[in-house]
């Protein structure tokens, strides 16, 4: 990625103006005191001159405006419109540029968030599971999901709560979450596109965290359900969990309050 810094539209705008104002104000900004002395000389010979000064001066402001102006509007045509074309669409192109096959889900009528669904399945060390991505029209978010193509049972979904609680709890980005109507665990990450540009290198890079956190939790939960009763286990499972919170550091904030 480039490391070159590059000035935002305000910034150019403000340098543009910076350049181009004070030589205006210094033909146009005088004080009463200059315009009384001004007068109190040849008063047909300044009227003229000052009128032509006057034309001139704001002939200079008005080209330096339109001049600004151009420039003001050239910058805009340089910065990327990320919201002209909905992200839906540079997704749909991203799956047609891969040759891959999706289901496009459109909004519901009644959807206030105005939320779009791309679902596909793909193969990742001879497992298949179902991934989904959700962008939210209204509030500019994008969510990519990982669905582990199993349920977790009635009977084993106290300890699947639990092991999800422990492994969310040292997670940087992104977390594991479990329906608890169905038993559906999947795995989530998320990104505000209004405050990150989206382009093909940030897509791959979601999609790549999500197929390696489901094929991990794929795993895990695997072992949870062929536990044939982990409620036998749950007191060493939990002793487990305190023992490994007893040995990690602790920092203590400070005393101060901000």
């Amino acid at each position: 990625m480039s490391q070159t810094t590059k000035l935002s539209l305000w910034q150019k705008l403000k340098q543009l103006l910076t350049a181009a104002t004070p030589q205006a104000v210094a033909d146009t900004d005088m004080s009463n005191d200059d315009i009384t002395n001004g007068y109190s000389g040849s008063h047909d010979h300044n009227d003229s001159h000052n009128n032509h000064n006057k034309s001139d001066s704001n002939s200079t402001t008005e080209n330096e405006s339109k001049h600004v102006q151009t420039n003001a509007l050239s910058l805009e045509k340089e910065k990327p419109e990320q919201h002209d074309t909905l992200i839906i669409d540079f997704l749909k192109q991203y799956f047609h540029t891969k040759k891959w096959h999706y289901t496009y889900h459109r909004p519901k009528a009644n959807d206030e968030q105005q939320s779009h669904h791309l679902s596909f399945s793909m193969r990742h060390k001879q497992l298949i599971s179902a991934y989904l991505f959700r962008w939210q029209e209204q509030n500019k978010l994008l969510a990519v999901y990982g669905i582990l193509p199993f349920s977790i049972p009635e009977s084993h979904q106290s300890a699947a709560m639990l092991l999800i609680t422990q492994i969310n709890y040292n997670m940087m980005i992104g977390n594991l979450e479990m329906d608890v109507n169905d038993g559906e665990i999947r795995y989530k990450t998320a990104i505000d596109v209004e405050a990150v540009d989206i382009d093909k290198a940030l897509i791959e890079h979601l999609l790549q965290s999500v197929v390696a956190m489901t094929t991990v939790a794929h795993e895990l939960f695997s072992d949870l359900i062929n536990n044939q009763d982990p409620a036998e286990d749950m007191q060493t499972l939990l002793a487990e969990l305190h023992q490994q919170a007893d040995a990690r550091s602790f920092f203590l904030p400070t005393q101060f309050v901000q």
